[in-house]
């Protein structure tokens, strides 16, 4: 079995929101569920949401890194964090299908992101044990999960005063076919652009082995 650790690495901004402020301010928010089968059915024995950001005064064509700084004496630069691996070590992941990547990207103008964070995770752990509990199949999850992020980043979760923050876009996180296979000589990347609110990014995901 692979043993893995996944996480978004960087992201360039390829277009700027239509917000009037003179920058954006994108954070990334990744849900992240383990599947499980136990006597024939489906059950969630972990899940998280990891966020990246907010990232302040993003311009078209700004390159952001989710490298963290850790404040001494004396500082230093930490790897990005991981939604595959959240110990910084790295999880077996023998098959893509054992596991769901839901991301969504979003622009930062007066709610809490950190608030959205724990909100989001709280309602779509929720959707996917029911949906577990009722038999789904994995596509049929994925489905509805991005469906119920996309509802979920839209509504009043995000509510900010005197602006809620904004939803850009919504994606499940899968490699190629045979990235597992190819992660023992070389790190595997996947790149997704994602375009909403008058804005365009790419983010780049990025699989390394333990």
């Amino acid at each position: 079995m692979a043993k893995v650790k996944i996480a978004l690495t960087k992201m360039r901004c390829l277009d700027e929101t239509s917000e009037p402020s003179a920058s954006d301010e994108p954070y990334v928010l990744v849900f992240a569920a383990k599947l499980q089968k136990v006597g024939g059915l489906v059950v969630i024995p972990t899940a998280h949401t990891v966020m990246y950001g907010p990232w302040s005064n993003v311009d078209e064509g700004d390159l952001v890194t989710t490298n963290r700084v850790q404040f001494g004496p004396p500082i230093k630069i930490l790897p990005p964090a991981n939604f595959w691996g959240i110990s910084g070590s790295a999880e077996e992941l023998s098959n893509q299908d054992d596991a769901i990547f839901i991301a969504a990207l979003m622009e930062n103008d007066d709610a809490q992101a950190g608030g959205i964070r724990a909100g989001t995770h709280a309602q779509m752990f929720a959707a996917i044990t029911s949906y577990a509990n009722a038999g789904m199949s994995r596509s049929t999850m994925v489905t509805k999960l991005k469906k119920d992020m996309r509802d979920i980043l839209t509504g009043v979760t995000v509510t900010g005063i005197p602006s809620s923050d904004d939803l850009i876009g919504v994606t499940e996180v899968r490699f190629a076919s045979d990235a597992l296979q190819k992660v023992s000589t070389a790190i595997q990347v996947k790149n997704i652009e994602l375009a909403g609110d008058g804005g365009k990014y790419r983010l780049r995901f990025e699989m390394s082995k333990g």
